[in-house]
Parts: C-alpha cells; structure tokens; sequence
C-alpha cells in the first residue's frame, strides 16, 4: 500500500511490482481458499525457481495455510515420501493455476501466531526425512532481527538463489518485500553458477546473498567476483565457515560485511550470528538473536565451564513445533528446559561446542553420524538404511571423503549379498550411485 509502483520483485523474464504481485498472490490465494485451504492445512509447492514460485509461496501464506516446498531437483522417490507424510490439501506444481477472475484484494483470515507457516523436510536418521513445522511467530522473529541487525533499506536487492526446501531461502523471499526492498531471483541453471551470480549481482545492484561456505569458495576465486560492489552483507551458513576464507572474501570486497549464521531447520533459519571481523583467525557461531537463548550442557544437562566442549541445546521463539506426525522423536529432541518458565523447552542439537574467551560460540562438531556436504544436511543413517534395504545387500557404510582440493563426496562401501546380488554388482552400485 506504501510503494505500490515500485519493483518488488526481479526475474529472469519478468519483474513485478508491489501491486502485480500482490495481486497476483491474493487471487492465488482466493482460490486455495475456495479449495479448502486455511489454517493449520499443508500446500504442497513443485514449482520451478522463477516469480511466480514467490508468488506460490505468498499465495499458500495470505490463504492462512502453511507452504510444503518441494525442490524441482528432488529424486522422484524423496517426493513421494515427502508428499505421502505431508498429506498436503494440495499440490502446486510446475505452473500455477488459471486464477483469471478471483478477487484482488487481501484475503481475510484469522490466524495465531502459532499456526504453522511452513514445514520443511530435512533428513532423517531412521531412513526418511521428516517434516519440521515452524509457526509465524518464530520466522516474524528472524525476518524482524534481520531487518533490524542489517539495517535494510528499500534500496537494497536480496538475491534469491537457494533451494526452496532448504530453510535458508525463507529470509530471502519474505525478509526484503516486508518494508519494500527487492528481491532477485536467480535461475534454476545458475544458482550454482560462481560466474552468472557474480554477473547477476552486479547487472542486478544486489546488495545482500546467502552462501553456503562450499559456493562461497568458488565465488571469490571468479574474477568477476571484484566487480560485484554493490554487495553490503552477506549471510553464511550450513557449513563451517573457516577463516581463511572469510578473511579472502573481506579483502576481496572490503565493503561487504561477511555475516557467520548458524541454525538446525529445527529453530527457524538461523538461533546465532557473528559478523566477521578482517584478519581474525577463527570464525565462531556467535551469540543469540532476538528471543532466543542457548545452553552448552553436559550429559547431566550442567552448564560447561568456558573453553570446555558439550553438547548445544536452543531455546526460545526460535524453536519449531517439533517433527510432523512424529511424537516420539519429537518429544526426543525438543525437551524440558530447566532453566526457563514452566512449560519452557529447548531443541538437543548434537552439535558439540564451547564458549570461548570473547563469550562467542564456536562450533567442534557432531554427537552423531550428521554431516554437512555443500551445504545439504544429510543423515548417514538414512543413506545406510536405503542400502541396507536393497536384497542385493549385505551390509552397508556410508562416510565422507575430502579430496585434495576439499572438495566433500559421500562414499558408500557395501559388502554385496552372495545369494541375491546381481551379477553385474559394480553396474548396479553405479545406479545407485
């Protein structure tokens, strides 16, 4: 209603306004409505990376229900799964409907802010990947924060270009277009692409982008990388962010702040934050964001002594609802917390960690088999039991390697069963593969 005129969001093909999006976006959403769509039901998005898969997102949003985003790229078998333990009221996929004709204005719907707003899947340990729903309030939280901590103006660009099913591109769509910034969406074909990012963002006056350390990497060895000046800040996360390279970002762009994030799907995008400073020689998690806490426990659930190593549980507005449909594991991994109100809890991370001498969290490593490869968080315990279940399988073991130049690869020994495997055994671990 402030800036109707001006661009709210950039594609490859087309770019909307203010208006024209939030047009199309509530006629979308009049027609889930009339569908059924509403609070506390699921959305399933299939759509490609470009405007109208924001426009998808809005749409599910403004209709009151919560969006299931499903990557293009997922393999077949990960979104039946997906779909089958969502039971989505329903499936947008690869082009919106026809909404020619539905009301313009703003839908009107009563919500709470504890409504799901969305639910991601990540991976899980017991061989499928499980729905993590998180509520308006804990994502109005981390959007505010950023908003706030960043000091976005309506001049600044976002760069759109992570995969819709990882919690990272929440910031990215809703973060800008809530105070009438702008938001670049990068194709399909060169998200991953250190040179057309580098071209995007500088063509595209982007001020703001989110990398994983792995991308970032290749970004700053692309010689157009220099050219990309328009750049503030950047969010870095999923990964280890290691120094060198923060360090080799900061003299490259001097006048870009390289931001270290850290967040499980589990707590809303991202529970700590540090802002690099040049020439340091570590790169810790940092401290809290807006409403939340932390704790470095020990097996007993004590607090650990400065410098000493313990396990990592989140508390606070940050913390999802727990696991879709699965009571069990959630009641597992979000426990009581003793050290907040009645009723208060906190989420077991696994990840070991220490304060250190600034008072920062530096982040050690797992309590468990996760790992982190390009930024995908994967349970090796999901690859283990997938391959396990093969008849053609005895036994199964899935570790990480690193080459020479760091580059991670997940690699599975498996010991073929001599009475069912087949013949051409090396064929079929290539399938597989």
């Amino acid at each position: 209603a402030r800036t109707p005129d001006r661009i709210a969001v950039i594609g490859e093909h087309e770019s909307l306004t203010y208006a024209e999006f939030n047009k199309r976006a509530n006629q979308l959403a009049h027609w889930l409505i009339e569908r059924g769509a509403g609070p506390e039901r699921l959305v399933a998005v299939k759509i490609p990376r470009s405007v109208d898969l924001l426009v998808a997102v809005y749409g599910v949003v403004k209709a009151g229900a919560a969006y299931v985003p499903l990557d293009t790229e997922l393999p077949a078998e990960r979104v039946r799964h997906v779909l089958a333990s969502a039971n989505p009221l329903l499936l947008l996929e690869d082009t919106l409907p026809d909404v020619a004709g539905y009301p313009e204005s703003d839908p009107v719907r009563t919500l709470s802010p504890d409504n799901a707003a969305y639910v991601i899947f990540t991976s899980g340990s017991t061989g499928g990947p499980k729905g993590v729903p998180v509520a308006h309030r804990s994502i109005t939280n981390r959007i505010e924060w950023g908003l706030e901590h960043f000091q976005v103006t309506v001049e600044d660009r976002m760069l759109m270009s992570t995969s819709a099913s990882f919690d990272a591109s929440v910031p990215e769509m809703f973060s800008n277009l809530q105070m009438g910034a702008s938001v670049v969406v990068a194709s399909a074909e060169g998200r991953r692409d250190p040179a057309y990012l580098a071209e995007l963002i500088r063509r595209e006056r982007v001020s703001a982008a989110f990398f994983v350390p792995s991308l970032l990497s290749a970004f700053v060895t692309e010689p157009a990388a220099a050219n990309c000046t328009s750049l503030r800040w950047i969010e870095v996360a999923a990964e280890a962010f290691p120094a060198a390279l923060a360090n080799r970002f900061t003299d490259l762009l001097p006048d870009c702040t390289a931001n270290n994030l850290y967040g499980p799907t589990e707590a809303t995008v991202e529970v700590t934050g540090w802002q690099h400073v040049p020439g340091a020689d570590r790169v810790p998690i940092g401290t809290p964001i807006w409403n939340n806490q932390v704790y470095i426990l020990d097996a007993a659930l004590r607090p650990v002594a400065p410098g000493v190593a313990g396990e990592l549980y989140l508390a606070g507005t940050c913390l999802a609802r727990g696991y879709l449909g699965q009571s069990g594991l959630t009641s597992e991994r979000f426990v009581a917390c003793p050290f907040g109100p009645a009723g208060a809890r906190m989420y077991r991370t696994g990840d070991l960690v220490k304060w250190n001498k600034d008072g920062q969290v530096e982040y050690l490593g797992r309590t468990d088999s996760q790992v982190k490869v390009r930024g995908f968080r994967i349970e090796l315990g999901e690859i283990d039991h997938v391959l396990s279940g093969h008849p053609s399988v005895a036994q199964a073991a899935v570790v990480v390697r690193e080459d020479q130049k760091g580059d991670q690869r997940l690699v599975a020994y498996i010991e073929p069963d001599p009475d069912t495997a087949v013949a051409d055994t090396t064929a079929q671990v290539e399938e597989w593969r």
